[in-house]
């Protein structure tokens, strides 16, 4: 199949639908595979709440999400839009509710809302990674930290693509295991090695190589980054391909 070059612009919308967050973006693709944003929102809006241990979507956190589905469909239909897509990840995966959740988001905003996998998901995070990234980057090694799942990206050239997604998030992990604000030595004790058991799982039968660039991506990371560089409020061109140091967030994880 012969696939015709674009020969004009185009707007396109994405919405996605995670565990601890909604992020929205409207971008044009230009005639020369460019995006450029056009309009751009994320919410915290917490889907996920108890997901993990009821596996259930709570009823304000479902509100909650359609609410914002509604404004956001009011600013999609002011774009000439020619596509758009909405995905939803690991809490509405897990949720035994999902259909009741994404019948009231169709009949209520007007979205038809896709349930990806952990790999799907993955592959989908590594193509908004390299549109990203200068064209020098090759070999890389990403992570995907979100609220409800975690995903390893293994990708280089002229070789299949290896992606591992793993049940940890932030929003899992702090409702399964800390319980207070600090928390306590032993539960940062036991998140760590729930974290690093499950991850040499997942990796267990990726290779071992040099010269890989490690990416990041996701709130956790960028959090990171924000609090490297000490800015005060979120910043996305000061965060966007910052050089974030091992040494640096291990420093921090010493005094934990």
């Amino acid at each position: 199949m012969t696939i015709s070059p674009i020969v004009s612009s185009r707007i396109l919308a994405g919405i996605d639908i995670g565990t601890l967050t909604c992020r929205l973006l409207i971008a044009e693709l230009t005639p020369s595979g460019e995006f450029r944003e056009l309009r751009s929102d994320r919410r915290l809006l917490r889907l996920g709440q108890g997901v993990d241990r009821d596996r259930v979507l709570r009823v304000d956190a479902m509100e909650r999400v359609i609410d914002t589905l509604k404004e956001w469909r009011q600013v999609i239909d002011g774009y000439h839009v020619k596509a758009s897509t909405a995905v939803a990840t690991s809490a509405v995966r897990d949720a035994r509710n999902r259909e009741e959740f994404l019948d009231l988001v169709s009949r209520e905003a007007g979205f038809q809302i896709e349930i990806i996998s952990g790999e799907e998901e993955a592959r989908r995070t590594m193509l908004g990674i390299r549109s990203g990234l200068p064209p020098a980057v090759t070999d890389l090694l990403a992570v995907d930290i979100g609220g409800g799942s975690t995903e390893f990206i293994l990708d280089r050239p002229e070789q299949p693509l290896m992606a591992r997604s793993i049940d940890i998030g932030v929003v899992r992990l702090s409702e399964r295991l800390l319980h207070h604000d600090p928390p306590t030595a032993k539960e940062i004790q036991l998140a760590r090695d729930w974290m690093k058991d499950e991850t040499a799982a997942a990796m267990a039968d990726m290779p071992r190589l040099s010269g890989l660039t490690f990416v990041g991506t996701a709130g956790t990371t960028t959090s990171l980054a924000a609090m490297a560089q000490q800015l005060p409020a979120y910043e996305p061109a000061r965060i966007h391909n910052y050089i974030l140091k091992l040494e640096t967030v291990r420093s921090w994880s010493s005094n934990c």
